[in-house]
């Protein structure tokens, strides 16, 4: 069985809509845990971690006597991307830091038995009630982004492309709706089966 670690900003949680999120959404997971929310970034969470910071627990025995695998997936990058007073609230170099520094610490982290960053949902511009106002390139960004990450994870789960799935997938142009997550859910879940298959 797994204990699940969440780590990221909202997009995992399910906001802006009554959907059940992605992570809940996983077969053979006996926990999920979640740790941020709205103005977490990946970046605030590589320097958690190098604080010593990040509320892991090791892995324990159930009542029958089986290990549980501990499983961390950050999913975060969302707001690192997105715009403040016209620049990216951090810039991509230190984004890409950032992630090359968390992945190589919980590689390395005992608690930690396998873990894989899930990639950034595109932002897009809605014309839509409720919708986040984007500018016309931050899609496009937010690609960028993503695309970053996977250049310096080990293990990166993408579910941005084809970018226009999303509109059907998305409740206002950043959190999924009920399509959203379980597209999500499927990537994660093919992820953890082909590994535990191996």
């Amino acid at each position: 069985m797994t204990t699940l670690y969440v780590l990221g900003d909202s997009v995992p949680h399910g906001e802006r809509t009554s959907d059940t999120g992605w992570p809940d959404r996983l077969g053979g997971v006996r926990a999920v845990e979640r740790h941020g929310g709205m103005g977490v970034s990946l970046t605030s969470l590589s320097e958690r971690a190098t604080a010593g910071d990040l509320a892991l627990h090791e892995s324990v025995a159930e009542d029958e006597g089986r290990e549980t695998e501990t499983v961390v997936l950050v999913h975060a990058g969302h707001n690192d991307a997105q715009l403040s007073g016209g620049e990216p609230r951090v810039p991509e170099t230190t984004f890409r830091d950032a992630a090359a520094d968390l992945d190589a610490f919980l590689d390395t982290d005992v608690r930690v038995d396998r873990h894989a960053f899930v990639g950034l949902v595109p932002l897009l511009r809605l014309d839509r009630p409720g919708s986040v106002p984007f500018d016309e390139s931050q899609p496009d960004r937010s690609l960028a982004y993503d695309d970053a990450l996977a250049a310096v994870v080990a293990t990166h789960l993408p579910v941005a492309r084809p970018v226009d799935e999303w509109l059907g997938r998305t409740e206002d142009g950043v959190h999924p709706n009920d399509a959203g997550h379980a597209f999500i859910a499927e990537r994660v879940e093919a992820w953890l089966t082909g590994e535990r298959a191996e």
